[in-house]
C-alpha cells in the first residue's frame, strides 16, 4: 500500500480477539537499523503513540490499525498477532495470515529545496538574464529587418533596370526606322533631275 505523505491510512486485521487474549500490531523495518515496533492497547493508554490507534471492526471481531499523518518513518511490514495475557515474558505471538507492506511517496520536500534553492539567486541575476535576452531580441529584429530591405532594395532595382532596357530597345527600333525611310526620298529627287536635264539637252539639239 503507497501513500501520500500526511495522509491517513487504515490497516485491516485478520486476527479474532480471543477470550483472555488481546491484540497488537508489529511493524518490521526494511532499515537495519531500526527495531521492530509492538503497538498494542497499552500504547495507546500512555500515548507513546499518538498517530497510532486501534480501531475496532466489528465484522472480524479484531483491531484494525488507523495511522495518521503518514510519513517516511512510518514505512515497513505491518502485520496483526495475538498475545495471551497468561504468558508473562518472551512469549511468542501468533501471527496473523495478512500483512501489509506501506510505503510514502517521494516527499514534496526536495521539490521545495529546489524551488528555495532558485529563490536564493540574488535578483541582480534575474535582471541580468533579462537584459541579455531583451538584447539578442532586439539584435534578431534589427537582422531581420537588413535582410527584409535589402530584399526589397533587390527587387526595385531590378525592375528599374527591366524598365530602362525597354525603353532603350524602342528608341533603338525608332531611329533605324528613321535612317531607312531616307535613302529612298533622296532616290526620288535624283531621278526627277535626271529626266529634267535630258529634256533640256534634246530642245538644244534641234535649234
Amino acid at each position: 500500500m503507497r501513500v501520500n505523505p500526511g495522509e491517513s491510512v487504515t490497516l485491516y486485521s485478520d486476527c479474532a480477539v480471543l477470550f483472555g487474549s488481546h491484540i497488537v500490531w508489529i511493524r518490521n523495518c526494511s532499515h537495519e537499523n531500526q527495531p521492530s515496533l509492538v503497538i498494542d492497547p497499552s500504547n495507546m493508554f500512555l500515548e507513546t503513540l499518538p498517530r497510532f490507534s486501534l480501531v475496532v471492526n466489528s465484522s472480524s471481531n479484531s483491531y484494525d490499525l488507523h495511522i495518521k499523518n503518514v510519513s517516511v518513518s512510518d514505512e515497513g511490514l505491518y502485520y496483526c498477532a495475538i498475545n495471551e495475557r497468561n504468558v508473562k515474558t518472551n512469549s511468542e505471538y501468533q501471527n496473523g495470515n495478512m500483512t501489509t507492506r506501506l510505503s510514502v511517496f517521494e516527499s514534496v520536500t526536495s521539490h521545495t529545496d529546489n524551488i528555495n534553492i532558485t529563490s536564493r539567486f540574488p535578483a541582480s541575476d534575474c535582471g541580468l538574464c533579462f537584459i541579455l535576452l531583451f538584447s539578442v531580441c532586439s539584435v534578431c529584429v534589427l537582422l531581420f529587418s537588413v535582410c527584409l530591405y535589402c530584399l526589397c532594395h533587390k527587387k526595385t532595382t531590378v525592375s528599374a533596370s527591366t524598365q530602362t532596357e525597354n525603353g532603350y530597345y524602342e528608341s533603338e527600333a525608332k531611329v533605324c526606322y528613321a535612317s531607312l525611310n531616307t535613302p529612298s526620298m533622296l532616290k526620288k529627287k535624283d531621278v526627277q533631275r535626271s529626266d529634267f536635264s535630258i529634256y533640256t539637252e534634246v530642245q538644244t539639239n534641234r535649234k
